[in-house]
């Protein structure tokens, strides 16, 4: 319910958490190990960037601070320590689960964004959720199954007892578990075919390969640190950009089938783990949490015989990845990607009088508000003068009205424009696109906070917090070699670039652009 009504989110993170210590006396089911494997690892992941998160949130409003006080200090001790001892009970899962999400609603909160973006890490967490809760629930069944007074007179209840039932219950458990966590792959293979374009548009049509000059303008992209080597790379990606296609949508709308065989499952697994490292490397996106878990399913299934598996729990494998959309919360990630784009960024200026752009990374836990969010520009729908992308040339993934019906009346006609810098721009963007009052709240609360980190004893570096997109360091050198306390202003910048390769260099050729206040943060 949290993801869908935020109101709920506080109440739902307590009710859960008391399960913590109602049910701290159920042991693990000695025949579910592989489910276990899964639960224990995403815990203690969970718990160690739930400790990571810190307890600086980057309010500006002294009273909000006041009013959230020391959760997020004791929250975060309390969850390290719960991921730890899943080692030994289910329910220790569900705390640092339950405050990794709890923490994500505070950072929208405070950023003021509508939404932060959950894809990156609530299928992490509901998958957790669910296979920690059922663990919980066939370990009671068994213990209600052994009380004679209970069972003596209900004869079907002696067989939870069993071995065999228990085995097939938790088979059952951890394939409705990767089914939902499939379930995001196959919703988002469905949400490329169901385009507007077409079926085929996103395979045929779209410039897949333009993420590596998205990412590389935006300075996340790994492979920054040499142009003509990204330049190489991309070439070689634009050449085989439509097999690579269809090799993707392929397994993503029939990843239902590996269920059949564990081998399959595994081997599936493991290759969109690869695809997600490849992307990283490509683009710098990193779905962090989806690796660490695709890599404990993996773990969980090399540990198991190939016939482990009943029919039924292969049915409900199947049947949770192609409906489980209906209970869990699924990625769908399809859309058409852009070479001409809307980026934003702040820049700060330093003692010395020069403009320095930001690393997002600098904004920790909000960092992701910065790649995707813009201040609301996806929920302020004003026609913008501005390309209607996302920072990564993302078309489609909102309803964002486009200046004119006249210029373009679907996502699939700017994405022929904007494929070649053909999408018609005002010079100036006026009014702006985005809610000018929230930048400026923003910045100085996470401001304040990098000051506090600077003073503090114990820092830990933005750059090892983990990130959805890491803002590489050799790509923000002029702001790495600034101290945070030594920063006189900033200002919130909207650009319209059109990117392209020209003589092994990454060209970003800025069409128009906003140019925010400035925002003092001296006294």
């Amino acid at each position: 319910m949290a993801w869908h009504d935020p109101a709920f989110a506080t109440a739902g993170a307590i009710g859960l958490a008391v399960l913590c210590c109602v049910f701290a006396f159920v042991r693990y089911p000695s025949e579910a190990r592989p489910a276990r494997t899964i639960v224990v690892g995403l815990a203690i992941t969970l718990g160690l960037f739930g400790f990571g998160l810190g307890d600086e949130p980057g309010i500006a409003d002294a009273a909000r601070a006041e009013a959230l006080g020391n959760a997020l200090e004791y929250a975060r001790l309390i969850a390290l320590a719960a991921g730890l001892l899943s080692i030994l009970r289910p329910s220790f899962a569900i705390f640092p689960m339950v405050y990794f999400a709890f923490h994500k609603d505070v950072t929208r909160a405070v950023s003021g964004a509508a939404e932060l973006g959950r894809n990156d890490y609530a299928p992490l967490i509901e998958v957790g959720l669910f296979l920690a809760c059922g663990l919980i629930v066939l370990s009671l069944l068994q213990s209600v199954s052994r009380l004679k007074p209970v069972t003596r007179n209900l004869p079907s209840l002696d067989e939870l007892g069993t071995r065999n039932f228990a085995a097939q219950a938790a088979g059952i458990l951890l394939l409705a578990g990767i089914g939902a966590h499939f379930g995001n792959y196959f919703m988002s293979g469905m949400a490329k075919i169901t385009l507007d374009g077409g079926p085929l548009s996103w395979v045929l049509e779209n410039p897949t390969s333009s993420i590596m000059l998205a990412g590389y303008s935006l300075g996340a992209a790994p492979l920054g640190f040499s142009e003509s080597l990204l330049t190489l790379a991309y070439e070689a990606f634009r050449a085989v950009q439509i097999p690579m296609n269809v090799v993707i949508l392929a397994a993503q709308l029939l990843c239902f089938v590996a269920f059949w065989r564990r081998r399959w499952l595994i081997g599936l697994t493991a290759f969109f783990d690869l695809m997600h490292i490849g992307i990283f490397l490509l683009s710098g996106a990193l779905f962090l949490h989806w690796i660490i878990l695709n890599s404990l399913i993996v773990a969980a299934l090399t540990r198991m015989k190939e016939n482990s598996f009943s029919t039924i729990a292969i049915v409900t494998g199947i049947l949770v990845t192609i409906f489980g959309h209906v209970v869990f919360y699924n990625a769908r990630l399809g859309w058409y990607d852009s070479r001409q784009i809307r980026q934003a960024h702040f820049e700060a200026l330093t003692e010395e009088g020069d403009w320095v752009r930001v690393a997002p990374s600098f904004f920790r836990d909000a960092s992701y508000l910065l790649y995707a969010r813009h201040f609301s520009f996806h929920e302020y729908r004003h026609e913008s003068g501005h390309v209607p992308t996302s920072a990564f040339g993302q078309i489609g993934i909102r309803d964002v009205q486009p200046k004119s019906s006249e210029v373009a009346s679907s996502n699939y006609e700017v994405m022929k424009l904007t494929n070649e810098c053909a999408y018609p721009v005002e010079q100036p963007v006026t009014p702006p696109d985005y809610d000018t009052a929230r930048p400026a709240l923003f910045i100085l609360g996470q401001h304040n906070r990098a000051e506090n980190l600077a003073n503090s004893v114990i820092a830990v570096d933005y750059n090892l917090y983990p990130h959805h997109h890491y803002s590489m360091p050799f790509l923000h050198r002029d702001f790495e070699a600034q101290d945070p306390r030594d920063i006189v202003a900033y200002r919130y910048v909207v650009d319209t670039v059109c990117l392209d390769v020209a003589d092994g260099k990454i060209v970003r050729r800025v069409m128009t652009q906003t140019l925010g206040p400035r925002i003092d943060v001296r006294q």
